[in-house]
C-alpha cells in the first residue's frame, strides 16, 4: 500500500498533478479552517490574537520577500535545466543553495532579533506595555521560522522539479497540525508563548517530511559555498529581481497591523482571519494549478515549443477560472454564513462576525486576479523574464500603498482591503496583457495569438454566464428556504446553505456541460489526460 502511494506520481499530467496539489491543499485548508475556528472560539477577536498575528509580520516579511515568493520561483527552472543534463551538478547546486541560504537568512534574522524592539514599536504603536512585551517575545521566537522555510523551499523545489507534488502538498498539513498542537496543548501550559512553540513545531515537521523524501533520491549532503558557479549566477539573476515582485497581501497585512493596533481591539485579528478565509479557494484552485503548470511551462519554453507553452497556459487559465469565478460569487452571497459557520463559536461574538464578513465580501472581488497573478507571474519566470513581473508588481505595490493610506484613514482596515482588491486586479490584468504581448512576439503566425484570444474570451463569457446562473439559483435557494429552517441555530444555517448550494452547483455543472466548458461523460477520459 505504501509502495503504491509513493509511486502514484510515476505517470504525469497537469490535470493529475493539479488534482494532487488541489486535493491535499483542500485537506490542508480544512485543517486550517479548524485551526481558525479553534482560535476564534478560544480567544475571540481580542488582544491575544492581535498579538499573535502581529508577531508574524517581521518574520513573514522576511520569509515572503526572500524565500517563498523569490527562492521558490527562481530555484525550480534552474534546477530543472541542470538536472536534465547532470543530476550530480543539480545536487551540488542544491547543496550550495542550502548552505548559503541558511547562512544569509540566519544572519538577517539575527540582526532583526537585535533590533526587534524598536521595529515592533513602529508596527504596533497602539499596544499597551504588557501586550507589546508578549508580541515582542513571540516575534523573536518566530524569527527562527524563515530559516526553516528556506530549507523547506529548497527541498520542496527539488521534489516539484521532479514532479513529486504529493509530499510537498502533505507538508503544509503538518505545519497546521503543529499550530493546532500549540493551541490545545502548549497554550494551557506556557500561555501565549505556547502558540509560538506550536508554530515552530509545525515548521519543523513540514521540513522533516520533505528532507526524508528528497534523500531517497540524493542520499548525501555536503555543505559547500560554490557561489561562483554558472548555475548559482543564473539563479541569482532570477532571484534578485523577484525580490521586487513582493506579494501585495504582505503590504496590506503590514499596514493593517499598524492601523489596527490603534483601532478597536480585534481589528488586526479580523483582517487576518478574513484574509485566511479568502486564501482558501485561491490556494486550492489558483495556487495548485499554477504549481502544477510551472514546470511544464518551463520545459516548453526551454524546448522552444511556443505552441505547447500557449496550450499549457490556456489550459491552466481556463481551469482556474472555471472554479474561481463561481466561488467568488458564492463567497459574496454566503459571506455571513461562511464566517458564522467556520468561526462563530465560543468567544467569537456577532460583532466579530460582522466585522469579518464585511472584509471577506470585499476580498471576493479579487479572487480571480489573485489566482491568475500566481499563474501569470510563474509563466513569466518560466520564460526567464523577470523584468516585466517586477515592474508591474512595483507599480501595484505603489498603488496599493497610496490607496491604503487614503482609504485607511477614513475606513480603517476595510479601506485597506479595498485598496488591496483594486491593486490586485490592476496587477493581474497588466500581467496578462504584457504576457500576451510577449508571446505574440514569438508567434510564427499572427493567427496563433488571434486563436488564443478568441478561445479565451469565449470561455470567459460562457463561464460568467454559468456563474451568474449559479449565483441566482443559490441566492434564490437561501431566500426560499429561510421560512422552513431555524436560522438561529448552526444546524439550521448548515441545512439552508447546503441545500441552496447543492441546487446552485447542479445548475452550474449542467450549464458548464451545455456550454462546452467541461466535458460530458464521453469526453471525460480525454479531458483527464490533458
Amino acid at each position: 500500500m505504501i509502495k503504491r502511494f509513493l509511486h502514484f506520481e510515476d505517470s504525469f499530467s497537469i490535470t493529475k498533478a493539479a488534482g494532487i496539489v488541489g486535493f491535499f491543499t483542500l485537506v490542508t485548508k480544512f485543517i486550517a479552517i479548524y485551526r481558525e475556528r479553534l482560535f476564534s472560539s478560544t480567544f475571540g477577536q481580542g488582544p491575544v490574537l492581535d498579538s499573535y498575528f502581529s508577531a508574524f509580520r517581521i518574520p513573514d516579511f522576511v520569509t515572503n520577500l526572500l524565500v517563498l515568493s523569490t527562492l521558490s520561483v527562481a530555484f525550480l527552472p534552474i534546477y530543472s535545466r541542470l538536472n536534465a543534463k547532470s543530476a550530480k551538478e543539480a545536487n551540488e547546486m542544491t547543496h550550495t543553495v542550502i548552505t548559503a541560504g541558511t547562512l544569509i537568512i540566519g544572519a538577517i534574522c539575527f540582526i532583526l532579533f537585535l533590533f526587534s524592539s524598536p521595529l515592533m514599536r513602529i508596527l504596533v504603536p497602539g499596544f499597551e506595555e504588557e501586550q507589546f512585551s508578549e508580541t515582542l517575545s513571540l516575534t523573536r521566537l518566530f524569527l527562527v521560522s524563515p530559516i526553516l522555510f528556506t530549507l523547506s523551499t529548497v527541498f520542496g523545489g527539488v521534489l516539484n522539479a521532479n514532479k513529486k507534488f504529493l509530499i510537498t502538498s502533505l507538508a503544509p498539513m503538518l505545519y497546521n497540525a503543529g499550530i493546532i498542537l500549540g493551541v490545545i496543548f502548549f497554550y494551557p501550559r506556557f500561555g501565549i508563548m505556547g502558540l509560538g512553540y506550536g508554530v515552530i513545531t509545525g515548521a519543523l515537521l513540514q521540513l522533516a517530511i520533505q528532507i526524508i523524501f528528497v534523500y531517497r533520491q540524493d542520499s548525501y549532503f555536503l555543505p559547500n559555498l560554490r557561489v561562483h558557479s554558472e548555475a548559482i549566477k543564473n539563479l541569482w539573476r532570477l532571484y534578485v529581481p523577484r525580490i521586487f515582485a513582493f506579494d501585495l497581501s504582505n503590504i496590506t497585512l503590514l499596514l493593517g497591523t499598524i492601523i489596527g493596533s490603534v483601532a478597536a481591539s480585534g481589528s488586526i485579528a479580523a483582517l487576518n482571519q478574513a484574509f485566511n478565509l479568502q486564501s482558501v479557494p485561491i490556494s486550492i484552485f489558483g495556487y495548485s494549478i499554477a504549481v502544477a503548470a510551472f514546470p511544464v511551462l518551463s520545459e516548453h519554453y526551454a524546448a522552444g515549443d511556443n505552441n505547447g507553452f500557449r496550450r499549457t497556459l490556456y489550459n491552466a487559465m481556463t481551469k482556474t477560472l472555471l472554479f474561481i469565478i463561481p466561488i467568488s460569487i458564492l463567497t459574496l452571497i454566503f459571506r455571513a454564513y461562511v464566517v458564522r459557520i467556520i468561526l462563530g463559536a465560543g468567544a467569537f461574538t456577532w460583532e466579530d462576525t460582522i466585522r469579518t464578513f464585511q472584509l471577506l465580501g470585499v476580498f471576493s472581488f479579487s479572487f480571480f486576479s489573485q489566482s491568475l497573478t500566481t499563474l501569470l507571474s510563474r509563466a513569466f519566470f518560466a520564460r526567464h523574464n523577470t523584468k516585466i513581473p517586477v515592474m508591474v508588481n512595483i507599480g501595484a505595490l505603489v498603488l496599493n500603498t497610496l490607496l491604503a493610506f487614503i482609504l485607511g484613514r477614513s475606513m480603517g482596515v476595510l479601506g485597506l482591503t479595498v485598496a488591496f482588491v483594486v491593486a490586485s486586479i490592476v496587477n493581474g490584468m497588466s500581467l496578462f496583457v504584457l504576457l500576451r504581448s510577449d508571446m505574440r512576439q514569438h508567434d510564427t503566425h499572427r493567427q496563433e495569438t488571434h486563436s488564443f484570444d478568441k478561445d479565451l474570451s469565449t470561455f470567459i463569457i460562457k463561464c460568467l454566464l454559468a456563474s451568474l446562473l449559479f449565483g441566482l439559483v443559490s441566492y434564490g435557494g437561501l431566500k426560499a428556504l429561510a421560512p422552513f429552517v431555524n436560522t438561529q441555530t448552526a444546524l439550521g444555517i448548515i441545512i439552508q446553505c447546503a441545500l441552496s448550494l447543492t441546487a446552485g452547483v447542479l445548475v452550474y455543472a449542467f450549464a458548464c456541460v451545455r456550454l462546452g466548458l467541461i466535458p460530458n461523460s464521453k469526453q471525460l477520459w480525454i479531458f483527464s489526460r490533458k
